[in-house]
């Protein structure tokens, strides 16, 4: 386990997505990350209102699934407590509707690194 200003160190910014890592968490960011059971993660793009834009941490998830960059991702179990989750792959990404947020959110796929190759 790792603590914040470890993880900070390494991730280099307060934001969720940084320039080679990612934070996740369980919902107590606001985003709704989901787990799924083959070990991928579903993870919302950067923005908790209006439509979300290629920009910021969006377009650096979007660079990174062009480019099959791995991001290292950082999961929050608890407060100052960050369990490194290893290196993922952006698989894909799907830019939807959602009715309950009135919005457009963007959905990127993330696959274990391993489960990828």
């Amino acid at each position: 386990m790792l603590t914040w200003k470890e993880v900070l160190a390494k991730h280099q910014t307060r934001r969720g997505i940084g320039s080679r890592s990612l934070l996740v968490d369980r919902g107590e960011s606001g985003y709704k990350n989901r787990f799924l059971p083959d070990g991928s993660i579903l993870y919302p793009g950067e923005g908790l209102s209006g439509n979300q834009q290629p920009t910021g941490g969006n377009r650096t998830l979007l660079r990174a699934l062009a480019a099959q960059s791995p991001m290292r991702v950082y999961l929050r179990e608890r407060t100052n407590c960050w369990r490194d989750c290893g290196w993922f792959l952006v698989e894909s990404v799907e830019y939807r509707w959602e009715e309950s947020e009135r919005r457009y959110v963007y959905w990127f796929r993330l696959v274990p690194l391993t489960a990828a190759t």
